[in-house]
C-alpha cells in the first residue's frame, strides 16, 4: 500500500501501480521478507489482479477517488493508461509515507479499523485474551492414522478432544465444546475432500483442513463469526501493521499457533484507535522477560554446560508474548542485550550461529548486523569469559 500511494502521489496510472507492485515484490524477495509466486501470464499482465486489489482497498479506505477497476484480465488494456487520483486524505497519508513511516502506519491502521468492522472486532477479541489455534503437523496426522487404523470416527473424536483441550486449557473453563470442534472438522473435511472421498486424503492436506477447522472453532467460540480465510487475512493485516503477533513456539502453548495483541487500544464511542507498543515504553520489561525466558528454558535442557544453547526463536516468542509486543521488537532488545545494554540485569548475552539449524518457517530468523544468529547463551557478568 505504501509504495502504491507514493506512486499515485506522483500521478501514476494503473500500469504505473502494477509496475510499482512488481518492484515491491522484487524488493521483499531480495530482503528475504516475501516470495514470488509463479505467474501464469506474460510480463505485460503479471500481478494485474493484486494491483487492482490494492487500489480497491485504497478506495475503500478513502485514500483514492472512486472509479471502476478492471474486473478481469481481458479488460486490462482498457485500464492501463487510466489515472487514479488521491483524495485529500490520501495526499495526507502519502506525505506521511514519504516522511514519517511511523505516522503513516498509525494512519493506515486507523483507516483499516474504521473501514473493516471485522478487523476492529478481531483486535477487541485479542485485547480480552490471546487466540489459541491448535495445529497438527503432517507427521502427527500420519501417526494418528496408524494408531487408529480403520477407525476414522475414533480419529475424529480423538483430534476433536485434543484441540478442545488446548483451546480451553488457559481459561480453565469451557470456551468451546468437543461437539462444536467436531462439527467444524467435519465441515472443513467435507468441503476440502468431498462427502465420501474415493481415496484417503493425504496427511498434509488433511492437517491443513483440520487446522483451519480448529482456528475457526476457536475464533467463533469467542463471538466473532468468521472463517479460516478471513482469520488469515486479518492476522496478516495485524502483523504487517505491528498491531499483533503470533507464534507456534510459546512454551505454555505448545502445539498451537498463539495470537496476541501488541498494541494499546482506546475506544471512544464506536471509534477504536490502536497505538503500537514501542521500544521506549516496553524495552526494559522485554529485556527482563528475555532473561527470564532463557533461564526457564535452560533449566529444562539436559546439558553439561552452565549456559546451554537455546534456539533464539523460542526465547523470543516467550518474552514477546508475555510482554504483549511483537517478536520484531523483542529482536531489537535482544540485540541491545548482546551489545551490553541493561547492565542492571547482570547478564552477558551471546548470540551464536550455532549448528546453523534453520528455525521453523513460521519464525523469522534473527539477524545481527546483516548476519544470521540461531542460538543464545547467557551468563552472569561475574562469570569468566573464555
Amino acid at each position: 500500500m505504501r509504495d502504491q500511494l507514493l506512486a499515485l502521489r506522483q500521478g501514476a496510472t494503473f500500469e504505473g501501480v502494477r509496475l510499482r507492485y512488481i518492484e515491491t515484490v522484487d524488493r521483499l524477495v531480495a530482503d528475504g521478507l516475501g516470495r514470488r509466486t509463479a505467474s501464469r501470464v506474460d510480463d505485460r499482465e503479471a500481478y494485474w489482479s493484486p494491483a487492482a486489489g490494492v487500489l480497491e482497498e485504497a478506495i475503500r479506505l478513502g485514500f483514492v477517488q472512486r472509479q471502476p477497476l478492471p474486473s478481469a484480465r481481458r479488460y486490462l488494456d482498457a485500464y492501463r493508461d487510466k489515472r487514479f487520483e488521491l483524495t485529500p486524505r490520501g495526499y495526507e497519508v502519502a506525505e506521511l509515507a514519504k516522511s514519517d513511516l511511523s505516522g503513516f502506519f498509525d494512519h493506515l491502521a486507523s483507516a483499516i479499523i474504521q473501514g473493516h468492522p471485522y478487523f476492529k472486532h478481531f483486535l477487541l477479541l485479542l485485547s480480552e485474551a490471546p487466540l489459541i489455534c491448535p495445529e497438527l503437523t503432517e507427521g502427527e496426522v500420519e501417526t494418528g492414522r496408524r494408531q487408529r487404523q480403520g477407525a476414522p470416527r475414533q480419529d475424529t473424536d480423538y483430534w476433536a478432544r485434543w484441540a478442545t483441550d488446548r483451546i480451553n486449557a488457559p481459561s480453565g473453563r469451557e470456551v468451546v465444546s468437543v461437539e462444536e470442534v467436531k462439527r467444524e472438522m467435519l465441515l472443513f473435511v467435507k468441503r476440502r475432500f468431498g462427502d465420501k472421498p474415493v481415496e484417503k486424503p493425504p496427511s498434509k492436506a488433511l492437517s491443513e483442513a483440520l487446522n483451519d477447522a480448529f482456528a475457526t472453532a476457536s475464533v467463533r467460540a469467542r463471538g466473532v463469526p468468521m472463517g479460516a480465510i478471513e482469520l488469515r487475512m486479518l492476522r496478516a493485516w495485524g502483523s504487517q501493521l505491528r498491531l499483533l503477533d503470533q507464534s507456534r513456539h510459546v512454551p505454555q502453548y505448545e502445539s498451537s499457533n498463539l495470537l496476541w495483541l501488541a498494541a494499546n487500544l482506546q475506544q471512544t464511542g464506536s471509534d477504536l484507535t490502536a497505538q503500537r507498543r514501542s521500544v521506549n515504553e516496553h524495552g526494559v520489561a522485554v529485556a527482563h522477560a528475555l532473561v527470564s525466558a532463557y533461564r526457564a528454558q535452560a533449566e529444562l535442557v539436559e546439558s553439561n554446560l552452565a549456559a546451554p544453547y537455546i534456539p533464539i526463536y523460542r526465547v523470543r516468542a516467550d518474552a514477546a508474548f508475555k510482554c504483549g509486543v511483537t517478536r520484531a521488537l523483542a529482536d531489537i532488545i535482544l540485540g541491545r542485550l548482546a551489545n551490553g545494554a541493561f547492565p542492571e540485569l547482570g547478564v552477558q548475552v551471546w548470540l551464536h550461529l550455532g549448528r546453523g539449524d534453520q528455525p521453523p518457517p513460521s519464525e523469522p530468523v534473527y539477524r545481527q548486523g546483516g548476519n544470521r544468529r540461531y542460538e543464545i547463551t547467557m551468563t552472569n557478568r561475574k562469570d569468566p569469559i573464555t
